[in-house]
C-alpha cells in the first residue's frame, strides 16, 4: 500500500524507535504487534495526520480561487457603484473567500497600498505619486448630476455660467476632484462656491434627489439605478477621472485578489460603455 519494500519499512520503524527510545512493535508469532506505549502515541500521530490533510485541503482551494482573504482599500466615489456590485459578482462564485472594503479618500488609499496594508486599491485620481505600480482601467470626467425637472437639464453640457445661482454639492476641499472643482471656481468667469459636501456620491446623489441642488462628482453612483429620477449633463470645462488599481510594492497580489481585481475592471468597464453612449447622444441633440 505504501509503495515501499519491507526492509525500508523495518528500517524507518528502527530509527523512530531509537530517536524516542522506546519499542513500538513487538514481534509476536511472526506478526508485529503494537506496544502500550505506542498505542499511547496513536492519537497524537492521527492528530498529525489529520492537521496534514487539512492542510492539503486548504492548500488546494487557494490554489483554485476557493478560499482565502482578500482586502481593499477604495475611494469612496468608487464604493457602493463599482465596488459593491464587483464583490457581490466575485462572492456568488467564491462563497468561501473573505473581503474587507475600506472605503477612504483617495490620498488615504495611497497610504495604506503603499503601506501594504491591503492586496491593492481603487482610486479616481488623475495621476499618483510615488513609486507604486498603477494601472489604469478607463476615463471619465466629473459630471453635473441634476433631477430630470431640473431647468438646467435641457442643456447637454453645462458650463460654469450655467451654474450661477445653484446650490452646488460636491466633494470636501481635501480630495482631488473637490480641490480640482475649486481651482476652476477660481479662474475667471467662476466665483462659485461649493454649498454642501460630502465625500460619498450616494450621499451627493440622495440630496440631488431630494431637490436640494446639483452635484458635481463622478458619474458612477447615478447610472447604478439607484436614483432612476437623475440625469447626467457634462461639464464644461472638463475634470478628468482616471480609476485606477494602486498594487502595494514588494507584494505579489494572490489568485484569488487577481480574480477580483478583473471582476471590478469589467464592472468598471461596463459603467463607462453605459456612459459614454448617453453623453454623446446628450450632446448631439442637446447642444
Amino acid at each position: 500500500m505504501l509503495a515501499v519494500s519491507q526492509p525500508s519499512v523495518t528500517k524507518t520503524l528502527q530509527q523512530i524507535e531509537w530517536e524516542i527510545g522506546v519499542p513500538l512493535f513487538e514481534r509476536v508469532k511472526g506478526r508485529l504487534q503494537a506496544t502500550t506505549e505506542s498505542l499511547l502515541l496513536m492519537p497524537k500521530v492521527d492528530g498529525v495526520f489529520s492537521a496534514i490533510e487539512q492542510v492539503e485541503l486548504l492548500a488546494g482551494q487557494i490554489g483554485r480561487g476557493h478560499a482565502g482573504q482578500i482586502s481593499i482599500a477604495t475611494a469612496t466615489t468608487l464604493a457602493a457603484s463599482i465596488v459593491v456590485p464587483s464583490v457581490a459578482k466575485y462572492r456568488s462564485k467564491r462563497q468561501n473567500i473573505q473581503i474587507k472594503i475600506r472605503a477612504m479618500a483617495t490620498r488615504q488609499v495611497v497610504e495604506d497600498v503603499g503601506n501594504n496594508q491591503v492586496d491593492f486599491g481603487l482610486a479616481d485620481a488623475a495621476t499618483i505619486e510615488g513609486s507604486l505600480e498603477t494601472e489604469i482601467i478607463c476615463s471619465a470626467q466629473v459630471c453635473c448630476i441634476m433631477r430630470r425637472d431640473h431647468p438646467l437639464a435641457v442643456k447637454g453640457a453645462i458650463g460654469l455660467d450655467d451654474l450661477q445661482g445653484q446650490t452646488l454639492i460636491s466633494f470636501f476641499e481635501e480630495t482631488l476632484v473637490g480641490a480640482q472643482l475649486r481651482q476652476k471656481f477660481q479662474k475667471p468667469n467662476g466665483g462659485l462656491e461649493i454649498a454642501i459636501s460630502t465625500n460619498q456620491s450616494l450621499v451627493a446623489c440622495s440630496l440631488v434627489d431630494e431637490g436640494v441642488g446639483v452635484a458635481l462628482i463622478d458619474p458612477f453612483t447615478a447610472i447604478s439605478n439607484l436614483f432612476p429620477n437623475l440625469v447626467i449633463r457634462k461639464l464644461r470645462p472638463t475634470i478628468e477621472i482616471k480609476p485606477r488599481f494602486i498594487i502595494p510594492p514588494n507584494r505579489p497580489l494572490s489568485l484569488a485578489a487577481k480574480e477580483l481585481l478583473s471582476v471590478i475592471r469589467d464592472e468598471l468597464t461596463r459603467k463607462m460603455e453605459e456612459v459614454t453612449p448617453a453623453s454623446n447622444r446628450l450632446l448631439d441633440d442637446k447642444a
